[in-house]
């Protein structure tokens, strides 16, 4: 017991409050959207939203209780059940709106995809902090680029380009901090844009072409590919100073707007909180960002530091593209917001990367150089 409350007030709970406070916003905007102005209700998603947080807070103590040192001995065995799952759910998963993602197990599922983003940062951290100071050589970019593709490769197969778009920055980002040289940036974006090319040609479905095209010029496709878009910059923009009112937001509310508790909940939070609620949500996230960077900061290794900052990495890189969508400035990928968005494989996953985080924090204090 001892032990157990010393470890609590090492934990960061001005971080943990941040993610607390998220996730009741989160709470409080699924059971807005439950309801319609024609006065139906479902609270399903709702119900299944507070077993998530419960299950998803203690995933949190158990990964912060952990010491993020171990995780560098199940870093492989981990990898290959990730490929492994990743193979099943394309021959035995669940298909939800075209995507092949989901293992369904009774009234829940779950999306390997998201644990993907959780297994894929550890075993990436594992490499790179073992080749510190070994980044001149090529052949370390294309292993870890090959370590980073075969899961990519497999999530957009289900199709999900999203997900996997948040696993390739991953290691773009981590190969920057690692000390890559320039020629390698110059070689990448070469071979990016000819991979591009690949999955413009070959892999993407025709309703992901038309996305980016849609982006390009909304008024392309008003009520096909273009409508979630308009949509959403009309619920962000009628929402104004104030916002209507938590349960009278009407491009929510009269289900114009779709999507509305994963992919667009910004854009609720926006219309029925306005300007002011967007800015909260904003400003903690900031406040959220920023203490996971102090936590970082005093990392004892190259492993903890690399954890830390991919933890950083998946959470900003979802918060700029979820938010971007909602506003019309980026195409819709799918990505949801951490934190807030329903669903419970993104919530859990994102609460164990805070996790690990907080082990790799809390464990800095216990060496002094």
């Amino acid at each position: 017991m001892f032990q157990v409350v010393k470890h609590l007030r090492k934990l960061d709970w001005l971080l943990l409050a941040a993610v607390v406070l998220l996730i009741s916003l989160s709470i409080v905007l699924i059971y807005s959207t439950s309801g319609s102005t024609a006065g139906e209700f479902d609270f399903s998603n709702l119900h299944k939203q507070v077993i998530f947080v419960g299950l998803g807070l203690l995933c949190f103590m158990l990964a912060s209780f952990f010491d993020y040192q171990l995780l560098k001995n199940y870093a492989y065995a981990l990898y290959i059940i990730m490929v492994v799952v990743l193979v099943g759910v394309l021959i035995f998963g669940t298909e939800i709106r075209g995507t092949k993602g989901w293992f369904t197990f009774g009234s829940f599922q779950i999306q390997p995809a998201e644990i993907a983003k959780v297994v894929l940062l550890i075993i990436l951290a594992r490499y790179f902090a073992s080749i510190t100071g070994k980044m001149s050589t090529f052949r370390y970019v294309v292993i870890s680029g090959l370590i980073t593709l075969i899961p990519a490769g497999l999530i957009i197969l289900q199709p999900d380009f999203g997900s996997a778009l948040v696993l390739i920055f991953l290691w773009l980002a981590m190969l920057l901090i690692s000390g890559i040289k320039r020629i390698y940036v110059a070689m990448l974006g070469g071979g990016g844009f000819a991979i591009g090319w690949i999955l413009w040609e070959f892999i993407f479905k025709d309703y992901q072409r038309e996305r980016i095209l849609t982006f390009l010029n909304p008024a392309r496709d008003p009520l096909g590919a273009g409508y979630n878009i308009i949509q959403s910059k009309i619920a962000v923009g009628s929402g104004g100073w104030l916002g209507k009112g938590l349960g009278y937001g009407s491009q929510s509310q009269l289900k114009f707007l779709p999507a509305q508790q994963t992919d667009f909940i910004f854009a609720v939070l926006a219309e029925e909180l306005g300007f002011l609620g967007a800015s909260l949500l904003l400003v903690l996230f900031c406040f959220l960002l920023l203490r996971m960077m102090r936590a970082v900061r005093g990392a004892r290794d190259d492993f903890g530091l690399m954890l830390g900052v991919g933890v950083i990495v998946i959470f900003l890189f979802q918060i700029i593209v979820n938010v971007g969508m909602n506003m019309g400035m980026v195409p819709v990928t799918g990505i949801p917001l951490p934190l807030v968005s329903y669903g419970g494989s993104s919530l859990i996953s994102m609460l164990i990367l805070v996790g690990i985080l907080q082990s790799v924090a809390i464990r800095s204090k216990t060496l002094k150089f």
